[in-house]
């Protein structure tokens, strides 16, 4: 019996934890999605809602930023024909002390220590300090990816820092 989904390739969307995980220490989560949400990636930034499911993005100015792990059409989240899952997304909490890479950010110049916000899509892009939720602070910078040089990975630090009330 054929399945109805074709999962990308693994380095098309992509989350990379360069340092600090797995870790029995690590901070991560998972849950279900939102009604309606779609078209998520690996290295997406996605928060919670009133209910615990995932949505795109930030959902408030003071909302807890996860970076997924799978994309969200992978079939341990995607139950396809014939198959069992658990239906959950999972992700890296942005208050974990790890570095990551991304391949979900906005085409710019990216230098050490500039602040990382995510946009409605949950796109990491550049951020303001105190004006934008921050979710991270770039680390390395850009680099090619070791399976496609035209995949491009940004390397940076995850952290909290909400919009000052």
């Amino acid at each position: 019996m054929p399945g109805t989904f074709t999962p990308a390739q693994m380095f098309d969307h992509e989350l990379n934890a360069v340092k600090g995980w797995p870790s029995p220490y690590a901070v991560d989560y998972s849950a279900e999605y939102a009604s309606g949400v779609t078209g998520l990636f690996a290295g997406n930034v996605v928060s919670l809602d009133a209910n615990g499911k995932f949505v795109k993005g930030f959902n408030t100015d003071r909302a807890m930023a996860i970076f997924l792990l799978q994309n969200q059409s992978d079939f341990d989240v995607l139950s396809d024909v014939g198959n069992i899952s658990g239906g959950k997304g999972s992700g890296l909490v942005a208050c974990g002390a790890y570095e990551l890479q991304s391949t979900e950010f906005a085409t710019a110049s990216y230098a050490p220590n500039d602040t990382l916000t995510a946009d409605a899509d949950g796109i990491l892009e550049a951020g303001v300090a105190y004006t934008d939720p921050i979710c991270g602070v770039v680390s390395a910078g850009q680099s090619d990816s070791e399976h496609d040089a035209t995949i491009k990975l940004l390397a940076f630090w995850p952290v909290w820092l909400p919009v000052a009330p």
